[in-house]
């Protein structure tokens, strides 16, 4: 927290406690940060990655380059420098990279169907709230993707066995015979498939 908020908040808080007289209770708020910092709570030095001057300067060559292909997918051409800074801080290893930059160019897809009135998240922002998880299906959702999936087709070959069942008996032909032994073996095979 920044002193300005903190005495903001404090001062907030503390003013009925004081009968309502700022001088005295700014000076309070004040003295607090100040004791409060004596002792060892909070920093004197800013350290937040907006505070990080000339951040893309510093990222090394390979931190570099895979920040700029999350720069390019993210494609939202403000803050690159505070953008640079939650990069290096966040110091991703390579599956998250790759799980970022994947979630960067879906946001950017996202982004051309807000709202006029919306004002789209910088990349600054998406890093520290991690926004890339938000499109991470989780073990339990992927499972009932698959399921789904699976239910799906085998509704399909359903359909198709009692239509080539029904054109078998009314024609008499062979084909359809065979082609209702197929979709028979199929829907076998893919029911053993089910965990």
């Amino acid at each position: 927290m920044q002193k300005k908020d903190f005495i903001q908040q404090a001062a907030i808080a503390f003013l009925p406690q004081l009968s309502w007289d700022i001088e005295q209770t700014m000076k309070y708020a004040e003295r607090l940060w100040e004791r409060l910092g004596e002792s060892g709570y909070g920093s004197a030095h800013k350290h937040g990655p907006r505070e990080i001057e000339r951040a893309y300067d510093k990222l090394p060559t390979a931190m570099k380059a895979a920040f700029d292909l999350f720069w390019l997918a993210f494609d939202y051409k403000r803050g690159k420098d505070q953008a640079a800074a939650s990069w290096l801080q966040l110091n991703p290893d390579k599956d998250q990279t790759q799980a970022i930059h994947a979630a960067a160019k879906q946001e950017a897809i996202n982004r051309k169907n807000l709202p006029p009135e919306q004002v789209p998240i910088m990349a600054q922002g998406w890093l520290n709230k991690r926004r890339w998880l938000d499109t991470q299906a989780s073990s339990t959702e992927i499972k009932q993707q698959e399921d789904n999936k699976r239910g799906q087709e085998l509704h399909r070959i359903n359909q198709d066995l009692a239509h080539a069942k029904r054109l078998a008996g009314q024609t008499g032909e062979q084909y359809w015979a065979d082609e209702a032994t197929r979709l028979t073996e199929k829907m076998k095979q893919l029911r053993d498939q089910q965990p």
